[in-house]
């Protein structure tokens, strides 16, 4: 399966729009599992973060500004999944918090979390099926330039 990776690095988050969505909803017939998430802050005083990784109840609308991906294989450089940082219109539902697929309290001066899934037991996400994306979005934390946050995907 070809591998992709994506993210925002030197990254000012936000409470009310998305770090990241993996949409998977935009193409037909499309579908990826996530195999790894990371996330770090690069402030120099203590700053307590609260991040989330979740499923959207609506999909975000309007025009996408998309994150420039890496390929792990040359032969595969155009993913069926869409990584966006944001939307024109609206941004996507989340349920509310704590429903999420992993959150995470971190201090974003200097803290570094990666997660990669388990292989019998990754974050799938296929066009047609809920929304068919999933999102990463801070509940607190939202610093110039703070931090940064990645996934990592098979499709």
């Amino acid at each position: 399966m070809p591998t992709f990776e994506g993210g925002n690095g030197a990254f000012t988050p936000s409470t009310t729009n998305d770090c990241w969505t993996l949409d998977f909803g935009v193409t037909a017939g499309t579908f990826g599992k996530i195999t790894m998430i990371g996330w770090g802050g690069r402030l120099t005083t203590s700053t307590g973060y609260r991040t989330r990784w979740t499923r959207p109840t609506a999909a975000g609308t309007g025009t996408r500004t998309n994150i420039t991906l890496q390929y792990a294989q040359p032969n595969y450089i155009a993913a069926g999944g869409v990584l966006t940082s944001t939307y024109g219109t609206a941004q996507p539902t989340l349920p509310a918090d704590p429903s999420n697929l992993w959150s995470q309290d971190w201090n974003a001066q200097g803290g570094v979390g990666a997660i990669a899934l388990p292989l019998n037991n990754p974050w799938w996400a296929v066009n047609g099926v809920l929304q068919g994306s999933i999102s990463c979005r801070n509940v607190a934390g939202t610093d110039a330039n703070g931090s940064e946050y990645s996934v990592q995907w098979e499709e």
